[in-house]
């Protein structure tokens, strides 16, 4: 009897052992002999500058239900107690509704099936799965209909999935459910709660702040190698994009943990909530902007030509820091409603056109092609078997800063000749090679084009780089007609030339405790300096400056503070039957600045494709960028210098 006592001992244990082991290996909630986390911890907040709550949570009363030592029998009992006190939505397909039947009516069923199917099955010419299929096929309708539908479908929550699963089976339980079920003591089951992300500025930023993974999801497949590494277990919430993704190792908090005793899960430690995310966005602003851009967009959908104009994006930034104060996309719909595509700003590539010419005529001053004394008369190019190329206007005598101010494209065409070696004269043929690219690319990289940002958002975009080498492309580099960018891209430019440094762009400003100490202070990287001689970088800035004062920009800004900037215009292309082929020819139209010109406190930059397209109607351009500029920098120096 001794050896026989040994022996069963020995045979628990090992059941025990490979439990644990099975827990362990499949990721699950025991951290050690009957100790158990919670299913979920509240996440860190995310607020704005001035303290606004933009993301929360909001708690969940949850009923769990824990299969660990409940018998199938027991969970028949529960699923049958459950139907009479839980409202549920019942979604349950046919094959379950017929297998809760066949729980409950084994015997019955088994009885029914044919001496020749066993045989089959004897002989293993029909499997397990494919008996039991054929088992349910005897269930009639009119026996199936004789059990409720709901309490098969509780049977089926509190079945499916991993048997040591904690499994959420009904979130907002009322509060007549939640005392009665706490009353009750089921085997396995219990109330918690659980959390989930609220936003109180509704679809403002929603992309932007990133998704949490569902509790049924955990670690979503394409994310596993990145957070296990990280000590994550399977079943964790996780944040699976931009801030929520970028700053989960903050955001998350620490589970509860539970005691297993007398078959009870007992808490013996709080959850925790995780850090505050503070972002350097100030909301109120964001919305009083976003309600200008609304405005002016309902505006312009109503004048000639905006058929395939349907966005407009904004990104507002300190030019000093890198961090970002407004990041606005908006899409206009049919029916005059707005949709937040904000995070646009940093995916989407648009051809910008003359916005960039202070980059490009950075390749002249690198190069030594101009320098203060160039003077042209303004003309057209005509190279090699190409039409002329011309400036928007004839513009007469022009300097480096007049040509920046009239936005010359004549000028950074002599500058990109300059640039293969060649002196311009009627009918050239350049002959230029993908280095004279990749010395144009060069510089805008310097400024920030073409390059990513470091923008605290998933999968940034650097835009798309043209791959044919023509001497007719190389002058439509130089005037922005060639790659595309990124309004973030763009942000970081302006800031550059406002600076003399391209910094990184961030979201986030601090890190709280949940003190509200400050845990991390974030600091925006300096990647390098402009690519040119500070003399030259002011150079760069008087032609700005000269643009919003009276050249191309003057009717972007409000006159009342000094400020530099740069407008652009570019031919761009839609596809508008979606059959893959482009087919419609449309004008795109951007804008850049900083101010006040002397200390620069902020950067604004606006993108509004398809603002116009060709027809034989009209070619009348809605100055959108201009309406909504002159009303939005105006609010933003209002608001920053008060």
């Amino acid at each position: 009897m001794r050896n026989k006592g040994i022996i069963l001992i020995i045979f628990v244990n090992l059941i025990v052992f490979i439990r644990v082991c099975s827990l362990n290996i499949n990721n699950k909630y025991i951290l050690s002999d009957n100790i158990f986390e919670g299913l979920t911890a509240p996440r860190g907040r995310i607020l704005d500058i001035k303290g606004n709550i933009l993301v929360d949570n909001i708690g969940v009363k949850s009923l769990i239900f824990n299969h660990l030592n409940v018998s199938n029998n027991e969970v028949i009992e529960i699923s049958k107690i459950l139907n009479d006190i839980i409202d549920i939505k019942i979604n349950i397909d046919d094959y379950n509704y017929r297998y809760y039947y066949y729980v409950l009516n084994k015997n019955k069923i088994d009885n029914l099936v044919s001496s020749s199917m066993l045989k089959k099955y004897e002989e293993r010419k029909l499997s397990s799965k494919e008996l039991l299929n054929y088992k349910l096929s005897l269930i009639t309708d009119k026996e199936l209909n004789k059990i409720s539908k709901k309490e098969a479908y509780i049977y089926y929550l509190l079945t499916n999935g991993y048997s040591y699963d904690d499994k959420i089976i009904k979130k907002n339980l009322t509060d007549e459910e939640y005392i009665e079920i706490n009353k009750l003591s089921l085997p396995g089951i219990r109330t918690d709660i659980t959390w989930e992300r609220i936003y109180p500025y509704g679809s403002t930023l929603r992309d932007v702040f990133g998704s949490v993974s569902s509790y049924s999801e955990g670690i979503p497949f394409e994310l596993k190698d990145y957070y296990l590494n990280k000590g994550y277990k399977l079943n964790d919430r996780v944040g699976i994009n931009n801030l929520e993704y970028i700053y989960d190792d903050y955001l998350k908090g620490q589970k509860a943990k539970y005691k297993l005793i007398n078959n009870k899960l007992i808490n013996i430690k709080d959850e925790e909530k995780g850090k505050d995310l503070v972002l350097s966005i100030d909301i109120n602003m964001q919305q009083e902007i976003e309600k200008i851009i609304e405005e002016e967009m309902i505006k312009a959908k109503k004048e000639y030509n905006t058929k395939y104009y349907d966005s407009s994006y904004m990104v507002i930034s300190n030019p000093n820091t890198g961090e970002i104060i407004s990041l606005i996309g908006k899409k206009i719909n049919k029916d005059s409603t707005f949709s937040d595509y904000s995070y646009y700003n940093a995916i989407s590539s648009f051809t910008i056109g003359s916005a960039v010419k202070g980059a490009s005529i950075s390749v002249g001053y690198k190069y030594n092609i101009i320098n203060e004394n160039t003077k042209v008369k303004d003309g057209c190019v005509r190279l090699s078997n190409q039409n002329p190329k011309c400036s928007w206007k004839t513009l007469g005598s022009l300097n480096d800063i007049e040509a920046l101010r009239m936005s010359s494209n004549y000028f950074q065409y002599l500058i990109a000749i300059g640039l293969t070696g060649n002196k311009y004269k009627s009918g050239i043929k350049l002959n230029c090679n993908s280095d004279h690219f990749s010395m144009y690319r060069d510089i805008f990289a310097s400024y920030g084009l073409g390059v990513k940002t470091g923008i605290d958002l998933s999968n940034e975009s650097t835009g798309q780089k043209g791959s044919t080498v023509s001497d007719d492309l190389l002058l439509n580099y130089s005037i922005g007609q060639y790659d595309t960018y990124t309004p973030l891209e763009l942000s970081q430019y302006i800031n550059t030339i406002a600076t003399g440094n391209r910094t990184k762009l961030s979201l986030l400003k601090y890190v709280l405790n949940n003190d509200g100490s400050i845990y991390y202070e974030n600091k925006n990287k300096v990647y390098n300096n402009a690519p040119i001689d500070e003399y030259y970088l002011n150079r760069i800035r008087e032609g700005f400056k000269a643009v919003n004062k009276s050249g191309t920009g003057y009717s972007y800004t409000n006159h009342k503070f000094n400020s530099a900037g740069k407008t652009g215009t570019a031919e761009s292309f839609l596809d508008t039957n979606l059959d893959g082929q482009i087919d419609t020819k449309t004008v795109s139209t951007s804008y850049i600045m900083y101010a006040p010109y002397d200390n620069p406190l902020f950067s604004m930059i606006i993108v509004s494709p398809h603002i116009k397209y060709k027809n034989k109607v009209s070619d009348y351009k809605y100055p959108i960028n201009a309406k909504i500029m002159k009303r939005a920098s105006s609010l933003v120096y209002e608001t920053l210098t008060k």
